[in-house]
């Protein structure tokens, strides 16, 4: 069963691939924008080690930041998925930064987790050069990204994640953060059958945690229910739409934050307001009125967070 599951994860994956090169050899990009591409924020030659940064044209200073953990299953995807979406954001007056970061099975997301947040040490060691004001940072991302938001937000408050993880805390603090359309609850996928779904998880609780994945040291560390609680998190933003396949983990997510003391807000949109309001589509179609709306709210919220008048 698991080798056939992981044909099927394999398959699957490779689909999205042939899909997004079309949409991304056909799709617009934001204009104004100024970028930088490739640039490695560690010193190993390794492809994964590179980021991108996005500011609006014509704009000096230091900006307010988003920095976006781009999707793809934890298998899947790099720093360019999310070109046209950073790209947009960098239009509307703000510096963004877009990592890639190794992919599992090559890593597990203790891996992952790392590159990110060397990224993010590279991007403090930076914010003179580039413009980039890390006092107001918004951390975002979506789908598997989303839930490397989240977790990396609990690491950065926790010492013992951080040793868990190894990593090296952060010189700032994330101001608010955007969960879009997160698979935050590894154990529970919620897609198929039971049977099948059951089968799905341990194969990807495998590449997630190292086999075999109930004895990993990271089990009960990499759900956003497993480290989230009795921290003081910022403030949380929720994009979740009903036309989502995913759309049972942003149910649970939203339930769980609505029985904590976390303080959140959603973007949400039925399947009446949109039927085509599918997964990550604010992403993946950034230049679609409900994209621009729900992209538009999404950075509403941050400046409404970086105020200090979000209640």
């Amino acid at each position: 069963m698991g080798r056939l599951i992981r044909r099927l994860i394999d398959k699957k994956w490779a689909g999205n691939a042939q899909r997004d090169q079309i949409r991304l050899a056909s799709q617009p990009l934001p204009q104004g924008v100024e970028v930088w591409e490739d640039l490695p924020y560690l010193a190993d030659g390794h492809p994964m080690h590179t980021l991108n940064l996005y500011r609006p044209k014509g704009v000096s200073g230091p900006l307010p930041t988003v920095v976006d953990i781009h999707g793809g299953g934890w298998m899947y995807g790099d720093r360019q998925l999310n070109r046209a979406y950073c790209m947009y954001l960098a239009s509307r007056g703000y510096a963004v930064m877009g990592m890639s970061y190794r992919l599992v099975p090559e890593v597990t997301v203790a891996g992952q987790v790392q590159d990110v947040f060397s990224s993010l040490h590279w991007l403090a060691q930076h914010v003179e050069e580039y413009g980039f004001d890390l006092s107001r940072i918004l951390l975002t991302g979506d789908s598997a990204g989303g839930h490397l938001t989240g977790l990396t937000a609990c690491i950065q408050l926790s010492p013992e994640l951080q040793a868990l993880y190894q990593v090296e805390p952060l010189p700032f603090s994330f101001t608010a953060l955007a969960i879009a359309h997160g698979v935050c609850d590894v154990y529970r996928f919620r897609l198929f059958t039971p049977l099948l779904d059951r089968a799905l998880t341990r194969e990807y609780l495998h590449l997630l945690l190292g086999r075999p994945w109930r004895r990993s040291p990271l089990r009960g560390h990499v759900s956003f229910e497993d480290t989230a609680p009795g921290l003081p998190l910022p403030p949380i933003l929720v994009i979740a739409s009903q036309p989502d396949r995913y759309y049972a983990q942003s149910r649970r997510l939203m339930a769980y934050l609505d029985a904590s003391p976390f303080p959140h807000q959603v973007i949400h949109w039925s399947r009446q307001q949109s039927a085509r309001a599918s997964h990550v589509f604010e992403v993946g179609w950034w230049d679609w009125p409900e994209s621009r709306d729900t992209n538009n709210r999404t950075l509403a919220f941050f400046d409404q967070v970086c105020r200090g008048d979000y209640s």
